[in-house]
């Protein structure tokens, strides 16, 4: 075991070039002819770039080139006329400036053990410029996408008008119809081992290529990907420089861009249906008899050949199998992946939220709950300041987004559920305004504060998010979730509640 910064920058450092692939280029696949348009050229211009400048935080870290955040946004009149022709002139001769080619990682802790290099996740700072430049590149990328409905439709991750409560949503709002009409959902949870680090670079440059993303910027995406290099810090100390040679920058602007375009054809290969997050991904399918559960396997044998051909890796280790039903004798199946079984739980985690097989959410609020409580002793044990309004902000921003987190999905009806969500929040008004005897009024303290009961904050929400799929402010057909009933009136909508044994959708 390394105590030295160096020694465990170094440590980091190897540990994340040894998952990086090699491609073979011999072995390439073809998609075939593609039907998509050829991108417009990317046209950069001087208010466009001004705009950007103006909207730097700056306090934000500067890249490896050293260049200020502060500086650039302080000085975003005079800047923007000159960034903006060399923005244009680099995507129009498809060079990339060395120094945007070099990342400073920042490993980030995920979970398990901290001893692990494995247990840290590498997040890349870049040059500010460079990230601009991306972001008018990303900007005239998705708009292409979106224009010529390139993107699977089921894919939510980095989208506008998408997120995890939307997919949530659809997700649960399918198990539960087809539970609630007697029947079974069989759900493979898929989960791809390091999943933005092996992305092949040729692969994604013929995938970029089917979809329309040709000429000067198909030449730019690849000098920018090409001869990457990196270096780890820790405590302020640097690991050896690395070549980077696969996946795509995490922390980079067009990164989360270019994964979507190289994952986006995987639904295409199953006949099941599929979701997709980013890189978190589920198949499921309704299953009557053997014979569904013989076509989700073939869906599993179809996912395992698309990850060999195009560079990518399931961990089987990682993936599991939830049987939804609330039959007594559910149709019972071992799937595999990989000639590896596929672990059969009760509780599915998808998104951060706990899907029981039932449907039920008492998994789901416990976890919660204890997320939350650890929060808010984390929070008592370390602002000890008398500050009200200090107090007030700590539990606002650190405990209260946690038992919300998705609530539309999984908000409880049952008076114990509720009433421990609850518990969280009065525990916090006590430590707010400092009173902790045993007499004192917590419905009064909540009163004093001027807080809603979680219960009444779920309701708003669903309230909010029942307007936005309405008026289309979100990506959830409407005629699916909320079916329109005509009353005297002529108007008035009702929600399509699914509320048997504590099933809400």
């Amino acid at each position: 075991m390394l105590s030295d910064a160096i020694g465990k920058a170094n440590i980091l450092n190897n540990q994340y070039c040894s998952v990086f692939t090699k491609e073979v280029l011999t072995d390439i696949p073809s998609k075939g002819p593609s039907q998509a348009p050829t991108m417009p050229s990317i046209k950069v211009t001087v208010k466009g770039v001004k705009k950007l400048l103006q909207q730097l935080k700056p306090l934000k870290a500067s890249g490896p080139d050293k260049i200020s955040t502060r500086v650039l946004q302080e000085l975003a009149e005079p800047l923007s006329k000159p960034l903006a022709e060399f923005f244009q002139c680099s995507i129009n001769t498809g060079i990339v400036p060395v120094q945007w080619k070099k990342a400073i990682v920042s490993p980030i802790f995920k979970k398990g053990d901290k001893h692990q290099a494995a247990n840290y996740r590498p997040v890349s700072l870049t040059a500010v410029c460079c990230k601009l430049c991306e972001h008018i590149i990303a900007k005239s990328i998705m708009e292409h996408f979106e224009g010529n409905g390139l993107l699977c439709d089921n894919q939510h991750g980095f989208r506008k008008m998408r997120s995890c409560e939307s997919q949530l949503i659809q997700f649960v709002d399918d198990l539960a119809r087809t539970m609630c009409s007697g029947k079974q959902v069989d759900v493979a949870v898929m989960d791809f081992s390091k999943a933005f680090d092996v992305v092949p670079h040729q692969r994604l440059l013929s995938k970029l290529n089917f979809y329309g993303i040709r000429g000067r910027a198909l030449e730019w995406i690849e000098a920018f990907l090409t001869d990457r290099i990196q270096q780890v810090v820790v405590n302020g100390e640097f690991s050896d420089i690395a070549p980077v040679t696969s996946g795509v920058p995490q922390g980079s602007v067009l990164g989360p861009i270019l994964f979507l375009s190289f994952i986006n054809d995987m639904p295409e290969c199953v006949t099941s249906k599929c979701r997709l997050f980013a890189d978190d991904s589920i198949i499921y399918r309704e299953v009557s008899a053997t014979s569904d559960c013989t076509r989700l396997q073939d869906d599993l044998d179809a996912l395992e050949r698309w990850e060999k051909a195009w560079g990518m890796s399931f961990n089987p280790t990682k993936c599991n199998i939830i049987h939804i039903s609330r039959k007594k004798d559910p149709v019972l199946n071992t799937y595999h992946i990989k000639s590896t079984d596929l672990e059969a739980v009760d509780t599915a985690t998808y998104l951060g939220v706990d899907v029981a097989k039932n449907l039920t959410w008492h998994k789901q609020t416990s976890k919660v709950v204890a997320k939350g409580n650890r929060s808010l002793g984390f929070i008592k044990r370390n602002i000890r300041t008398t500050s009200r309004k200090i107090k007030e902000l700590s539990y606002k921003t650190l405990v209260r987004p946690t038992l919300e987190y998705a609530a539309s999905v999984w908000s409880p009806h049952q008076k114990e559920l509720k009433y421990v969500l609850e518990m969280v929040q009065r525990r916090a008004a006590r430590y707010v305004l400092h009173r902790h005897q045993r007499l004192d009024s917590v419905d009064d303290m909540l009163r004093r504060l001027k807080w809603d009961t979680l219960e009444q904050r779920r309701l708003k929400a669903r309230a909010v998010m029942g307007y936005r799929i309405v008026h289309g402010l979100v990506m959830i057909p409407a005629d699916q979730l909320i079916p329109t009933t005509v009353n005297t009136r002529g108007h008035a909508m009702k929600f399509h509640l699914y509320q048997q044994k504590g099933t809400i959708t």
